[in-house]
């Protein structure tokens, strides 16, 4: 397919981010509200392609110099080809905001320069394990997740080991008992920094028990009754998760929002978690009742997006 033509879309880690690192479940989906593919820049060369391709020639220079690695997995040469002649990344999915930017770039690279690529019915873990090593030079340590989305543009299971599996979601009998939401933090997060910071605080053994102990089955609760449309179950399981991120994620949520987040907890009428490692961009919502939790943001000036059932699959 032409690269000008394929469009490659953002995601939405439902539930696993952070857990994930530590072997948990995670639920990742296509979002299909921001897109993204390859062109070239256009004679007048409007500054916004022009950043694109400055930062196209950046990180082309990480991957020459970790070449060793990069040589056997990516037809290095015509990528600097096209770069230099012009091409860049059209994108919507917007920059640090837990949607899968980076993934779809490192996903559009590989499926238009990658070599031995599968055809038809992809190997999903060396998959995965080729998108986190182009990912890696984001974030420094990339699960591969976000990127695999936006290259099979299909709903993935992740179950712990390196077990993937691609998962057909009815979301159209899930939303017609809730809602999925995402409040704009207006902010951006930088997550290189937030996951290592993580890293080190599960150095601590009473906090990775923690995490092995609490977030992960809480994470794994969310999944199951999520696939299964189990309403009352996830209701519960979501507002168990959202909980455990106030009490033990809290520098990740932005200091405006953290007391939207308590309401959330208090009223029992709408729950919050991290979309991505938080620290800004976008936060995911699950309420219940969405006209009142509609009525509630509006009133207190929150910006936020209904997520409709075409966008998620």
């Amino acid at each position: 397919m032409n690269k000008e033509s394929e469009l490659f879309h953002g995601k939405l880690l439902l539930f696993g981010e952070y857990s994930v690192l530590l072997g948990s479940m995670a639920l990742s989906i296509p979002f299909k509200m921001f897109k993204a593919n390859f062109a070239f820049m256009h004679v007048n060369k409007p500054d916004a392609e022009k950043k694109s391709n400055s930062e196209l020639k950046k990180y082309f220079k990480y991957l020459l110099s970790n070449s060793n690695v990069f040589e056997p997995i990516l037809n290095l040469s015509n990528l600097e080809k096209d770069i230099n002649s012009g091409l860049f990344f059209d994108s919507s999915i917007p920059i640090s905001y837990g949607v899968g930017s980076s993934g779809a770039l490192c996903a559009a690279i590989y499926k238009h320069y990658g070599k031995n690529k599968e055809n038809n019915e992809p190997n999903l873990r060396g998959l995965k394990q080729r998108l986190s090593l182009l990912e890696s030079g984001f974030h420094g340590k990339s699960s591969g997740l976000d990127p695999l989305i936006s290259y099979v543009n299909k709903p993935v299971l992740f179950s712990g080991d390196d077990q993937l599996e691609l998962v057909d979601l009815q979301l159209d009998k899930f939303l017609e008992n809730a809602a999925v939401f995402l409040i704009d933090t207006q902010q951006k997060g930088d997550t290189a920094p937030l996951v290592n910071d993580f890293l080190l605080q599960c150095e601590s053994i009473d906090f990775r028990n923690k995490i092995v102990e609490e977030l992960i089955p809480v994470t794994q609760q969310c999944i199951n009754s999520f696939c299964k449309n189990d309403i009352d179950n996830f209701f519960k399981s979501i507002q168990s998760l959202s909980a455990f991120q106030y009490q033990n994620f809290i520098n990740k949520i932005p200091h405006a929002y953290r007391a939207l987040w308590k309401t959330g907890l208090d009223s029992n009428k709408f729950w919050l978690k991290l979309c991505g490692s938080g620290g800004g961009g976008y936060l995911l919502g699950f309420t219940g009742n969405m006209k009142e939790t509609e009525r509630f943001l509006s009133k207190m000036n929150f910006s936020f997006h209904r997520i409709t059932c075409s966008s998620m699959k």
